[in-house]
């Protein structure tokens, strides 16, 4: 075998036992509806109209209209963000996996000072639904999702 051929196999062998770590990061594939919850009217809208079915039993609001969505792929410690009503903003960080369960750190923050803050464990391929801030007649509830593959 020439030089160049025992570089590469090197090379290779390398790659194969010791693969790159930034490749082999688990993505959180995680997924925020914020929802607009109050008494009054009967709206809910179509898209989450299979959410608010779980979520009624929980909270007794009666009109719920999707504020935003958002899909953000994470890696372990990013925190994704999303901008909220009444000049907030919503951090979701995804800290841990422990078997078969996510742990998010979840904060809010209203012109640069935390406001909220509290960790959830959730199950992969599941989602939980939090009472948020208030926001104009009722509040903001905040459905996260994670999933991992």
């Amino acid at each position: 075998m020439g030089k160049f051929q025992i570089i590469m196999v090197f090379w290779f062998s390398m790659i194969y036992l010791f693969p790159n770590p930034v490749l082999a990061q688990t993505v959180y594939n995680t997924q925020i509806k914020v929802i607009q919850a109050a008494t009054g009217s009967s709206h809910i809208d179509p898209g989450i109209k299979n959410l608010v079915r779980e979520i009624k039993s929980v909270f007794k609001y009666t009109d719920y209209r999707l504020i935003k969505n958002k899909k953000m792929a994470l890696r372990k410690n990013q925190t994704g963000k999303i901008a909220l009503p009444g000049n907030r903003t919503l951090a979701v960080t995804p800290v841990d996996m422990d078997g078969n369960r996510i742990t998010y750190k979840i904060r809010i923050d209203k012109k640069q000072a935390q406001v909220f803050q509290t960790r959830v464990l959730l199950k992969n391929h599941n989602s939980i639904t939090i009472g948020g801030p208030q926001y104009k007649k009722g509040v903001l509830l905040l459905n996260i999702k994670g999933d991992v593959r």
